[in-house]
């Protein structure tokens, strides 16, 4: 994908300048322990499918009405400097939508309710870099408790299809790449708030439950095989931070 062309090198850059700017770690100081634990409560949204197919009709593409629906969020992060973490995390939730009557009636689902919805639920697995940003742009300052940060990495995402609309599909495991940006401040040595909003993009043409077709200078239908689907999780987050250096 040509997004993940121009994002490698940014991301190489923040890795970099993160690794070098190591320093003393105080907690209490705006910097944080090594180790912490989130929670996370929020909202995910269903936001389009992108066709990178060269001459395709509609490069993105959403048929539906989305809904808001209900996330929560586990994370494990494992600081390396004051500027750089590792992290892994959870995510649990669904997406729902009512057909958009602006498009034709979708093809394949003769007899099912009029307007057509879907319901999508999946568990989301992450492995992510974590930049602080207010450090890699002003590294030192200690006594800051808030700090603007971006996320960057890749996961899999279990998916499965409540309607059905094509039982091969479902349930299924595809890949998927994340990029999160949001702000914290610190409470004290030990909780920090955590705002943020993360933008998925899954490699797989189910998240919606239905598939992207089009037809060609004669009419005959194409289903498109290389589409990915982007989704968002907004979130307030609770982390506990631990452990010693």
């Amino acid at each position: 994908m040509k997004i993940t062309y121009c994002l490698t090198p940014i991301l190489v850059l923040l890795l970099f300048q993160g690794a070098s700017a190591r320093g003393y770690m105080r907690r209490g100081e705006g910097y944080i322990a090594p180790w912490e634990f989130g929670i996370s409560g929020g909202v995910t949204m269903f936001l389009t499918s992108v066709n990178p197919t060269p001459g395709a009709t509609n490069s993105t593409i959403n048929y539906w009405h989305n809904d808001l629906n209900p996330g929560v969020a586990l994370s494990v992060v494992r600081n390396l400097s004051p500027s750089l973490g590792i992290e892994v995390s959870w995510l649990n939730s669904r997406l729902t939508g009512k057909w958009n009557t602006k498009w034709p009636a979708y093809s394949t689902a003769p007899g099912l309710e009029n307007p057509l919805t879907y319901d999508t639920q999946f568990n989301q697995l992450d492995l992510m870099a974590n930049f602080n940003l207010s450090q890699i742009i002003l590294p030192g300052d200690e006594e800051d408790p808030w700090h603007l940060f971006m996320k960057a990495g890749v996961g899999v995402a279990q998916i499965k299809d409540n309607k059905n609309f094509f039982p091969g599909d479902s349930p299924a495991i595809k890949m998927s790449f994340a990029l999160e940006v949001g702000v914290s401040v610190s409470l004290g040595e030990k909780i920090k708030l955590m705002v943020g909003s993360n933008f998925h993009s899954v490699n797989t043409d189910s998240m919606d439950g239905v598939h992207v077709f089009s037809t060609d200078k004669k009419g005959k239908t194409i289903a498109y095989l290389n589409i990915f689907e982007i989704y968002n999780f907004s979130y307030l987050k609770v982390s506990y931070n631990f452990g010693n250096f």
